[in-house]
């Protein structure tokens, strides 16, 4: 299984999930004009990973802003996180700038919902 690398416009986030190491990110604006479109192969990507998955995944969300089509697909991506169970296991690091009330608080709604290791981390 190859990386999955998709890199950032002005409205959609990079994605760079390596396979080999098991470091994901996701980073920079989400607010694709067609959200099913973008994150379809990410969500069918992370399907297949969960098959034979890394020792230990880490998946980083430093995401500067985010729209309301994204958020279910973000669900999406962690629904498919939860799915791998340690062992091996997965660890969520929500990134959000320090005084961004609306990303601390997407982080911990996502952190309620979901049963991986999930670390907020204020920057």
């Amino acid at each position: 299984m190859g990386k999955l690398i998709i890199q950032n416009t002005t409205k959609t986030p990079e994605i760079n999930f390596d396979p080999e190491t098991g470091i994901f990110l996701i980073s920079g604006v989400s607010v694709p004009e067609n959200a099913i479109e973008f994150y379809t192969p990410v969500i069918e990507w992370l399907k297949r990973y969960a098959e034979a998955p890394y020792s230990k995944t880490v998946i980083s969300f430093r995401l500067s802003y985010l729209n309301t089509s994204s958020l279910q697909y973000l669900y999406d991506v962690l629904n498919e996180l939860d799915k791998i169970l340690e062992p091996p296991y997965v660890i969520v690091n929500w990134y959000y700038l320090s005084g961004d009330v609306d990303m601390q608080e997407t982080g911990e709604d996502f952190k309620g919902i979901t049963k991986v290791e999930f670390n907020l981390i204020e920057v």
